[in-house]
């Protein structure tokens, strides 16, 4: 079963509902450490514990999608989307050229409520370019590249990305997309427990002096 067929509700009339679909672009390893917990919590099976718009679908994708695929199933992130390249490609251009092909088609098919990729990848680019042409809104990850070439694309990105919600661009800032991708990638903080705290006195239980107070 596909996480979009774990998304598919009913009403009480027996009509089905479906959560539009958040696809999220995972090119790298270092994008499916980062970007696992949408794909946790859309695999939990429960919109209310997503509490959002959207479900989140994570695409494993890059010049080694299969690679992608297995570090998202390690952090208990399955991917719901796996696009390959029909094999090695020989230059960087043929790479970008079928990830061009591969991920314009999915965007296409059935245009989703939202894009979000990471960093300054082919893939990235590749997607943000297609859905800013469906007007698919974009929302992009900045990350720490590698190389001036990645950093150079991430620009590029972001560049698409902030275009797309100007006053040419014309589509809405995806703020409920936004909102939610952040709440599910922010670490929850521990909540201090009220003893540990420094700042809290603890009173003797007895009728001691004054002095026996610790805190």
């Amino acid at each position: 079963m596909t996480q979009r067929e774990h998304a598919v509700g009913g009403l009480a009339d027996g009509t089905a509902t479906v959560t539009p679909e958040l696809v999220v672009v995972v090119a790298t390893a270092e994008d499916a450490a980062v970007l696992a917990p949408l794909g946790r919590a859309a695999h939990a099976g429960h919109e209310q514990e997503i509490d959002g718009p959207v479900q989140p679908v994570l695409v494993a994708t890059g010049p080694d999608p299969l690679g992608v695929d297995e570090a998202l199933d390690d952090l208990g992130a399955p991917a719901g989307r796996l696009l390959l390249l029909d094999g090695p490609c020989a230059t960087w251009a043929e790479e970008a050229a079928r990830m061009v092909v591969r991920l314009d088609t999915l965007l296409a098919e059935e245009p989703p409520a939202g894009v979000v990729v990471r960093g300054g990848t082919e893939a990235a680019l590749a997607a943000a370019r297609s859905a800013v042409r469906l007007g698919v809104p974009v929302l992009h990850l900045a990350a720490e590249q590698e190389s001036s070439e990645r950093a150079a694309t991430q620009a590029a990105v972001a560049e698409l990305a902030a275009w797309q919600t100007s006053p040419s661009g014309g589509v809405p800032y995806p703020t409920e997309i936004d909102l939610l991708v952040h709440r599910l990638l922010t670490p929850q903080q521990p909540s201090r427990h009220r003893a540990a705290d420094p700042t809290v006195v603890r009173m003797p239980s007895g009728r001691g002096p004054r002095g026996s107070m610790t805190a």
